[in-house]
């Protein structure tokens, strides 16, 4: 659940993310769902069904949850990369990629993990993603986390976890009121000018910024609390041992589905960084990370790295409830996890 770079914390469902969805076709996941009967007995999920016709609803939406626990649980507690790669697509598998790494690096299974009383919001049409909120049993655990996830039909024709976070307490009815509601396209929700005005705001604080326009993003336990402080402490880290980091939105990508509510719009935020370690000046000819920094575990690394200047890039999804003004959009919950490490 954390990641720690030379004292850096970066949030994370407990699992490796909250469930991504059935790597089946939809057709195949009703019958795996008519199939098991009362007594819910696993079936076969590639087993053949006939297509289903009937508009997709929340009945259906709960059918690819179910189906999706199983199988993506599954893959989780056996650290199955491939497995994962069926059930999820990035961001989500990214997340999902590096907490298999932890896992294995600890030597820590990954609890199983099971949806409860979800709520669904679907589109109103053809259905291509949809988004569900949702308590996250986890085997051995006394947490019972509330994540929101979005799952979009991939163009191999399943169903697929895109995007999952898990969310603050206070932010629990906001997403609780989803249920029932028509989703909308996610960069269709908000206009070019807000989109680009909440996605470099919520990177500016990401990194402590103090200069941006704080009326765009309220002031935040996750965003200016544990997430820009954990970076700060990560640069006095650096410092320490002669070297400095500098961060860069590289890009920034809005979900396909979101949600109108009374208070705004929610949505997912992701936002794709770099980290360039270099050098401080006066300091040591290179710089060096060692095997035990979580982001080079995260990302599948052994052994140290070091060079005149390291690259990190990395992932962070944001679930953001956007007001119609968009003024004083609130943070309900992130994640981050670092991509790739590159030395040069």
């Amino acid at each position: 659940m954390e990641d720690e770079m030379l004292g850096r914390r970066a949030v994370r469902s407990p699992r490796a993310v909250a469930g991504p969805v059935p790597a089946t076709p939809f057709a195949a996941v009703v019958a795996l769902l008519l199939l098991a009967g009362c007594g819910g007995e696993p079936v076969d999920a590639a087993a053949p069904a006939p297509v289903e016709s009937a508009a997709f609803g929340p009945d259906r939406a709960a059918l690819v949850l179910t189906a999706f626990d199983q199988a993506d649980s599954a893959a989780s507690v056996a650290g199955d990369v491939e497995a994962l790669r069926t059930q999820e697509i990035p961001p989500a598998l990214d997340l999902s990629i590096a907490a298999v790494r932890r896992a294995a690096y600890h030597k820590r299974p990954q609890p199983s993990f099971q949806h409860i009383n979800p709520v669904f919001a679907v589109p109103a049409g053809e259905a291509t993603c949809f988004l569900a909120t949702a308590t996250l049993r986890l085997a051995g655990s006394e947490l019972a986390p509330t994540d929101v996830s979005q799952f979009v039909l991939d163009t191999d024709g399943q169903w697929k976890l895109s995007h999952n976070v898990q969310i603050i307490q206070p932010a629990l009815v906001t997403a609780r009121s989803i249920g029932s509601q028509p989703t909308t396209s996610g960069g269709a929700a908000l206009d070019e000018t807000s989109r680009k005005a909440v996605a470099a705001e919520v990177f500016a604080r990401s990194i402590g910024s103090t200069t941006g326009n704080r009326s765009v993003v309220e002031s935040s336990p996750l965003l200016d609390g544990q997430f820009a402080g954990g970076w700060e402490v990560y640069g006095q880290q650096l410092a320490e041992v002669g070297a400095q980091v500098q961060r860069t939105l590289d890009r920034a990508e809005w979900s396909d589905c979101a949600v109108t509510l009374p208070t705004g719009t929610l949505t997912f935020l992701t936002i794709h960084a770099t980290d360039t370690l270099r050098p401080a000046p006066g300091g040591p000819a290179t710089v060096r990370m060692v095997p035990q920094r979580p982001d080079l575990i995260a990302t599948g690394h052994r052994t140290a790295v070091r060079g005149k200047t390291i690259r990190v890039t990395r992932v962070e999804t944001f679930l953001l409830l956007v007001p119609a003004q968009t003024v004083g959009t609130s943070v309900l919950g992130l994640n981050d996890t670092a991509l790739t490490v590159t030395a040069s």
